[in-house]
């Protein structure tokens, strides 16, 4: 079934009332450059449905989860269904923009987020996020720290610690070529052995940290994980070679080399590894945040009848 419309004069062929609706709420407020930017040849999809009882999200009480401050400016994330291109970007703050009482819009292409600055008592969330859905897309508050703060501050802890692990394992090539290449006979290996230690005792105690901190943390709790014996390798290795820097028999090698270049190659695991755990959470954190906020309770009133309340849950 094909839904018409005439739109600035113009008939125009719609898929399904929603669409319809939200062309003209475009052309209304005057935003038809939307069209203009999409992607040629880019299907626009129907909107998506809207999210039920927003009054909900007026609530302090449902607010206070997502918002820093109940002040009279509050500002809040939210996961936005429906993006799909820079045009979607240029709509929605735009739109947003021409609302009274919204002081920033600031959108999110690749992760689909968009952060508002509101004044409360000029305009409400719930209109906000009914205003959204006039134009085609349905939005919910989401909690950015919760769901992702706390991976984003370990991932780039870890980043650091492979950085500084694989700067150290680069210098220490040059030294194991020169003592590989002949230096461990030469009136230079003494020099050579105590440069490895300079730039392996910072590594092991700074990018190595997290395995050390693992290992002991599984002993006292009597979990063994992997970590000890990285702990263990990593350790041995080292002590090893510090005995002979700092003995100097005629015979032994030093290995800082492999200490550092092990912890790079861990560490690079632990990375790509926190990483897929980080997206895996962010998708299940999105499933949460669509679960109901709120319910909506029946009251007997005195006539007989019944009055709908909203209670947060």
């Amino acid at each position: 079934m094909v839904f018409e419309q005439l739109i600035e004069g113009e008939p125009r062929r719609f898929c399904c009332p929603a669409c319809q609706m939200v062309c003209s709420a475009i052309y209304d407020a005057g935003l038809e450059g939307f069209y203009d930017r999409t992607p040629d040849g880019t299907p626009l999809a129907p909107p998506p449905e809207a999210p039920k009882d927003l009054a909900l999200y007026d609530l302090d009480e449902v607010q206070a989860e997502f918002v820093d401050e109940l002040a009279r400016e509050r500002e809040i994330s939210l996961l936005v269904e429906g993006i799909h291109c820079a045009a979607c970007v240029w709509l929605i703050e735009r739109s947003l923009g021409q609302l009274p009482g919204v002081l920033k819009v600031a959108v999110n292409l690749s992760g689909k987020r968009l952060s508002v600055r509101w004044d409360n008592e000029r305009v409400k969330l719930s209109q906000v996020l009914a205003h959204l859905n006039h134009i085609g897309y349905a939005a919910l508050p989401y909690d950015p720290e919760m769901a992702e703060g706390q991976l984003k501050r370990q991932n780039r802890s870890m980043l650091f610690r492979m950085a500084f692990a694989g700067f150290s394992a680069m210098n220490l090539m040059w030294i194991s070529i020169a003592l590989y290449s002949g230096a461990d006979d030469g009136e230079f290996r003494n020099l050579f052995h105590w440069v490895g230690f300079a730039l392996a005792t910072p590594t092991l105690l700074y990018s190595g940290w997290p395995f050390f901190h693992g290992a002991w943390t599984g002993l006292r709790r009597a979990h063994l994980t992997m970590d000890l014996p990285i702990a263990i390798g990593a350790t041995v290795t080292y002590a090893y070679s510090l005995y002979i820097t700092i003995t100097q028999p005629i015979t032994g090698e030093v290995y800082y080399d492999t200490v550092v270049n092990f912890l790079f190659i861990i560490l690079i695991g632990r990375y790509l590894e926190a990483a897929t755990k980080r997206q895996a959470i962010a998708s299940t954190q999105r499933l949460l945040d669509l679960q109901p906020r709120g319910a909506t309770v029946l009251h007997e009133g005195e006539n007989g009848g019944y009055e709908e309340v909203l209670r947060p849950i």
